[in-house]
């Protein structure tokens, strides 16, 4: 994993020359700046938005409840496609999603969180497919963590899909990367 983040540096590195991008409390980019950088996110939206915008928000406030959050799993995703309009909007709500869950179950010392990351990684593997809907790398480190050649490859696609149009990720894509090297370091580093 040691080379993986290195790799991971080196790509999203000569990127990151600026915060990433802060959008409006109730999307994604505020939590995660606040998160990745240590960007002030001001108040949270309320009410708190539900599925992936509320769990990276969790990430940076202990009195959200997570829970409620993630809904009873219907076939092994954190949440049922019928709530977003198109399938590449959910895969991204999905796997932006899971790389929040996995850094609360690690924040949380929650193992359930933990085995249900595992879970929601696992039937994404069998179930979509990484170049679906984004080029933005989720879960990237979640996916070389389940360490099978489908994972790996899993994981391959979406660096690929970052890189795809200019040779290199856009400064969102490339905070990704650099959280997904934190997240592998971590795990290396036990």
């Amino acid at each position: 994993m040691s080379q993986w983040v290195s790799h991971l540096r080196a790509i999203a590195g000569p990127v990151v020359t600026a915060p990433p991008p802060v959008g409006p409390p109730a999307s994604i980019e505020r939590p995660f700046a606040a998160v990745v950088c240590g960007l002030s996110p001001g108040p949270p939206p309320d009410p708190m938005p539900p599925a992936e915008v509320g769990l990276w928000w969790a990430l940076l406030q202990t009195d959200i409840e997570v829970d409620p959050l993630l809904e009873e799993p219907t076939d092994g995703s954190l949440w049922p496609h019928g709530r977003f309009t198109a399938i590449e909007v959910w895969t991204e709500a999905e796997l932006c999603g899971l790389h929040a869950l996995w850094g609360l179950a690690r924040l949380r010392n929650r193992d359930d969180w933990a085995r249900r990351a595992m879970t929601v990684r696992d039937w994404h593997l069998h179930n979509t497919q990484p170049d679906n809907a984004t080029n933005r790398p989720w879960s990237l480190h979640v996916f070389l963590l389940g360490e099978t050649p489908e994972a790996y490859h899993y994981a391959e696609t979406l660096l690929h899909n970052a890189m795809v149009t200019t040779g290199r990720p856009e400064l969102l894509s490339a905070w990704i990367l650099l959280d997904s090297a934190k997240q592998l370091e971590a795990v290396v580093g036990r």
